[in-house]
């Protein structure tokens, strides 16, 4: 895993944030051998674990990437509007001067941390357990992506393998 994605994970995990990995690093961490640059997180939107994630988002010289305060993600109504409005899919937080630094927070329902929580799986990672996307899960948002790109269908033909090995 790259040196940047394990330095945000651990971030994140060491401050006691609670979060779900999805996208790419979630397909990884399964097993799937692809190159993923970005970390996409289903966040516990309580506004005390919200506080966590942008002290490390912080710490970390991570901005969002949009004009909108980071701190509207402490409220459901704004996060809403985001969802509403702009028809936003995703919170980024990127770093300008390194931008291979970039998380996304899902904003969909459908990806909160609840539902996500789950059916999640916990990796170990350096002594840390990090949940992750469970793989059926996973192979429902991958198949889900309109347009779906080459790297989606590479990624669900690898895990429905993994799938049915672990059947």
């Amino acid at each position: 895993m790259s040196n940047h994605i394990n330095e945000i994970l651990f971030g994140l995990t060491d401050a006691g944030v609670e979060f779900v990995v999805g996208g790419g690093v979630a397909a990884v961490l399964h097993g799937v051998e692809r190159v993923t640059l970005d970390i996409d997180l289903a966040l516990d939107m309580d506004p005390a674990n919200v506080e966590k994630f942008l002290r490390v988002m912080q710490d970390l010289r991570l901005q969002p990437r949009a004009p909108v305060p980071a701190r509207d993600l402490m409220s459901h109504e704004a996060v809403q509007r985001m969802v509403a409005e702009k028809g936003a899919l995703v919170f980024s937080f990127v770093d300008f001067d390194r931008p291979l630094r970039h998380v996304d927070i899902f904003l969909q329902d459908n990806l909160s941390f609840v539902g996500l929580s789950r059916d999640a799986r916990k990796v170990v990672i350096e002594n840390r357990a990090i949940k992750i996307m469970g793989i059926a899960r996973l192979l429902e948002t991958k198949r889900a992506i309109t347009p779906l790109r080459d790297k989606d269908l590479i990624d669900i033909k690898q895990l429905e393998k993994l799938q049915s090995q672990s059947e």
